[in-house]
């Protein structure tokens, strides 16, 4: 017996008919083994997605897109879209979204997430585009998965964390399905590749969101729209307060417990006269509590689905530890870091990669009073260094550069063609031979 049988029938016996849940935990540390018992016992892959697979043929010109766990038409997926559209009006779009539907330009096919309908087209789907990861573990082999990611990170992510919540063993599957791997910068893909233990393909191709911050025309263009929605006059300075979420009291379905850390109406004392505060949280951040109380000068933009569009809105950022900052300092806009927990976070709550107080784009407050010191930025200065590192891939360039990698990705290899066509006779014999069935009995 050979290698694969032996452990074949090893899974066979440990794993035997016990549901997925009762064992998976004890994989934590070995994700590598899960993986190959998954792909074996078939796990992770929903039986309407399956029905589809077999059901459908992949259209080479099908896109799939989603963003957020489909609760946003943002980010890189988005971008990446409106430039498909621009270039490639006649192919099929679909977006998986539970949002207005005429949020989305370019007339897709919107889909609710994990519906029957959001299975169908998932299988059909040549590409498939997402921020976060889809809610199957391995997808049909002639899809090509491109995962954007969402920003650089500060915080540690998955297997690079410190603690015992590191990753966990469903996300490491869902990554070795990824064809290839957006970056912002060489720092991004040294740490996407340890922290997703992922040795794929890793497109260093900056972030199609961040395209517009070198557009001067449509950067105006949507800081006028976007202030005028909130009706913010022309002369207000706008600082953005976008906190990230924290581990911990997780409130399920995705959701954290979410502290604003902030005295709103005390900020905007100390800030310039007529200075409007937004305040946004993470989209895993459950915020309606804290900042139901928001009025005045104070708005809560946490529903507003692109925060691309808040930061060309804004003047000021203020943060902490959030991937934002990298986005941000694109604009070359000033920074106001915000980290009251600082210690906490750093030795307990989630580990960081870097000193924020060596590597930074700002000021580093640990206290409400240092934040009121630096309120007022006039002479804030560029920080070349942090910039250089962190944004310099950019050129307003990043989605036509994505574009042409997917055109040239796209096409379907004869060989899997074929077996397409093959499996679509098959279907088609067994279709009449059914209706025949039936006729005769």
């Amino acid at each position: 017996m050979g290698d694969c049988e032996n452990l074949q029938k090893y899974i066979s016996e440990y794993v035997g008919d016990k549901p997925i849940d009762e064992w998976k935990l004890e994989f934590q540390d070995n994700p590598e083994l899960y993986y190959e018992i998954a792909k074996y016992k078939g796990y992770g892959v929903p039986k309407r997605y399956k029905k589809a697979v077999n059901k459908y043929s992949v259209i080479e010109n099908l896109f799939f897109f989603e963003s957020n766990l489909a609760r946003q038409y943002s980010g890189n997926p988005r971008y990446i879209y409106e430039k498909l559209i621009e270039r490639f009006p006649n192919f099929i779009y679909v977006w998986a979204y539970d949002g207005n539907p005429k949020n989305i330009p370019g007339n897709p096919i919107v889909v609710k997430r994990s519906s029957n309908e959001y299975y169908k087209y998932l299988a059909k789907a040549r590409v498939i585009i997402n921020n976060t990861t889809f809610p199957i573990y391995i997808h049909r082999e002639d899809t090509f998965y491109l995962q954007t990611w969402h920003g650089t990170p500060y915080k540690l992510l998955h297997w690079d964390k410190n603690n015992e919540k590191k990753s966990n063993p469903q996300f490491y599957i869902k990554s070795r399905g990824w064809n290839a791997l957006l970056s912002p910068n060489n720092y991004s893909t040294e740490k996407f590749k340890s922290a997703f233990r992922y040795d794929g393909e890793i497109l260093e191709l900056g972030y199609p969101a961040n395209d517009i911050f070198y557009n001067k025309e449509k950067y105006d263009a949507k800081r006028d729209e976007v202030r005028n929605k909130l009706g913010i006059s022309s002369d207000n300075l706008v600082y953005l307060y976008a906190p990230t979420w924290r581990d911990g009291g997780h409130l399920g379905n995705s959701k954290f417990k979410f502290n604003l850390m902030l005295n709103t109406k005390k900020f905007l004392e100390h800030a310039p006269q007529g200075s409007i505060l937004l305040v946004r949280g993470h989209h895993m951040s459950e915020v309606t509590e804290e900042l139901k109380h928001l009025h005045g000068s104070s708005i809560d933009v946490s529903e507003w689905d692109d925060v691309v569009e808040i930061i060309c809105a804004a003047d000021v950022l203020i943060t902490d530890y959030s991937s934002i900052v990298f986005d941000w300092y694109c604009t070359k806009k000033p920074v106001l870091y915000y980290v009251p927990d600082l210690k906490h976070y750093e030795n307990k709550l989630r580990g960081s990669y870097f000193d924020i107080h060596k590597i930074n784009c700002g000021p580093v407050c640990e206290t409400e009073e240092e934040l009121y010191k630096n309120i007022n930025v006039d002479d804030a200065p560029f920080y070349e260094k942090f910039y250089n590192i962190f944004c310099s891939v950019h050129n307003g360039e990043s989605a036509d550069k994505v574009v042409d990698f997917l055109i040239k990705r796209k096409k379907i290899p004869f060989k899997n063609k074929i077996y397409q066509n093959i499996k679509k006779v098959y279907r088609l014999i067994k279709k009449v031979y059914r209706k025949i069935f039936n006729c005769i009995f």
